[in-house]
């Protein structure tokens, strides 16, 4: 039977359609767990979809291959072209669609035969670059009358099951000399205990320290605490957080909060205590984490969930994920303006190179004078 796409536009009716998206997230190519059902309502809960939102829901009779949440744009990288780009909350780096194992080519080319209906482009953001999706993604369009382009590459740390750190014999030291000194402060403890006591232990030590400030904490919001309580709760009640910390003196130090996805986890938020950052509260409880890590059953990699040039991670981690974000151009339009992309990126840049030697060239002027 030819698949059927429809087109959902608002939460409540993607509510409707749980049972079928959650036997979906179980049977997908690639996991995650941000697009899965009691992560996904909560964002868009949060966030609000927005004018622009369309989740594209592939169906092969009563079952559901495919599932793309996407926001309608009218430009892409400054094209006049319209988009459909995975939809994220401000605080995804994930954006795998969830597409069914044994159906990706047929789900792929049921969304490309769709596409110009409502766009000339749909972007695929924060993809892992050696993922089953992409794989399959390459596959249906080597095969599909399509143009595509990359428009991001980069890695984030990753770490796997069984392969040591990075960390430097120096760090090494440094921290097993600030782990002695705090477990010297009275009611030291490490803890390993996902709970509801828990999870509110640690949106309160957010709360408390610089993501408050900057905006970043779940509590930044009474719409993002809601948000980040609801999500904490429920990959409470799944098994599927694993939370790592320190206590000290009756409270919360840090707290390190991985979210379970398969034989794979996701680095989801730290939080620690400020008065203690001569002991480094946040690094020892990725220390804590890592150690925990290697004991998780069934959990072979965990991502690190982060922007590329993220200190901490970087010093700790020893391995890379590829990640990317791909656009694919169906028709006359679409094709045209994806395959300018790479001059785009190119003439960018040239130009940010010109600058550079230009600024250069007049501080030079400047000294000489």
């Amino acid at each position: 039977m030819k698949p059927v796409v429809q087109v959902v536009r608002d939460r409540e009716a993607l509510e409707a359609i749980v049972p079928a998206w959650e036997e979906l997230a179980a049977q997908a190519c690639e996991a995650n767990p941000f697009y899965e059902h009691w992560i996904l309502l909560p964002a868009l809960r949060a966030q609000g979809a927005g004018s622009g939102f369309r989740c594209v829901l592939v169906w092969e009779a009563e079952r559901l291959i495919g599932l793309f949440p996407f926001e309608r744009t009218l430009t892409l990288k400054g094209l006049p072209a319209a988009t459909l780009t995975s939809w994220r909350h401000r605080s995804y780096l994930l954006c795998t669609p969830l597409v069914r194992a044994d159906a990706a080519a047929e789900c792929l080319q049921a969304l490309f035969d769709w596409l110009p209906q409502e766009a000339a482009i749909a972007e695929f953001r924060y993809i892992p670059s050696d993922g089953a999706f992409h794989s399959a993604l390459s596959e249906a369009t080597r095969k599909a009358a399509c143009t595509v382009a990359p428009t991001a590459d980069f890695s984030r740390a990753l770490l796997r099951k069984g392969v040591e750190n990075c960390m430097s014999a120096q760090l090494r030291r440094q921290l097993r000399r600030k782990e002695r000194r705090l477990a010297e402060r009275p009611g030291f403890a490490v803890t390993k205990v996902s709970s509801a006591a828990e999870i509110e232990n640690f949106l309160a030590l957010e709360a408390s320290g610089w993501k408050a400030e900057a905006g970043g904490a779940f509590a930044a919001s009474e719409a993002s605490l809601r948000f980040g309580r609801a999500v904490l709760a429920e990959a409470q009640r799944r098994g599927r957080l694993h939370m790592v910390g320190i206590d000290c003196e009756q409270r919360a130090v840090a707290r390190r909060v991985t979210i379970l996805a398969g034989e794979g986890a996701y680095a989801f938020r730290t939080a620690y205590d400020e008065s203690y950052a001569a002991y480094s509260p946040g690094m020892l409880a990725e220390l804590f984490c890592l150690r925990e890590f290697q004991q998780l059953e069934g959990v072979q990699w965990m991502d690190s969930y982060t922007d590329p040039d993220n200190p901490t991670v970087n010093r700790m981690w020893k391995d890379r994920r590829g990640m990317r974000s791909v656009a694919v151009g169906i028709g006359a339009w679409g094709e045209l303006w994806v395959s300018m992309l790479p001059v785009l990126r190119w003439t960018a840049r040239r130009y940010s190179s010109l600058r550079e030697s230009i600024s250069s060239a007049r501080q030079n002027l400047s000294i000489s004078r």
